[in-house]
């Protein structure tokens, strides 16, 4: 019986993993947030640790609680019309999406597409990432524990 335990273990080992498909993204790791906030006084952003993609943000009164962090594992990304990126999730598509577009180094559009009654509804917004530096010592603890891939300086 041990040596059919073994020969299965030997089988098994000599058998190559599969590999994971590669994630190409267009744009860098960092701490994403909308252009029109600050990055020393931002209680929301989207991060991006090379792997993942997600929001990371502080709710309730006065952003006082929090933060919540809601990152998911990019299992597959593929160029689509207009110069997007398109972020699979979980191994499968859905009725939604989210995209990605570089428009300078620092400067992204995140294009998401949420099912609706009248079809597909898609939103629009520029991003720009921010210096971990510059961000709330809040923010900073936050992703320092949350998203440890993201080294603050």
């Amino acid at each position: 019986m041990r040596g059919w335990f073994l020969a299965l273990a030997a089988i098994a080992s000599s058998v190559p993993a599969v590999a994971a498909p590669a994630i190409t993204m267009p744009i860098a790791k960092g701490f994403w947030i909308a252009a029109t906030d600050k990055c020393a006084t931002a209680t929301n952003g989207y991060a991006f640790d090379g792997a993942r993609w997600g929001a990371v943000y502080f709710y309730g009164p006065k952003a006082s609680m929090g933060p919540a962090v809601e990152l998911e594992a990019i299992t597959q990304t593929r160029p689509v019309a207009d110069g997007f990126t398109y972020m699979q999730f979980g191994g499968y598509d859905g009725g939604g999406y989210f995209q990605v577009k570089p428009l300078g180094p620092n400067r992204i559009m995140f294009r998401t597409g949420a099912p609706g009654p009248e079809g597909v509804q898609v939103m629009d917004d520029i991003l720009v990432r921010c210096d971990l530096g510059a961000t709330s010592p809040k923010m900073q603890a936050a992703l320092k524990r949350s998203v440890p891939a993201l080294t603050v300086k």
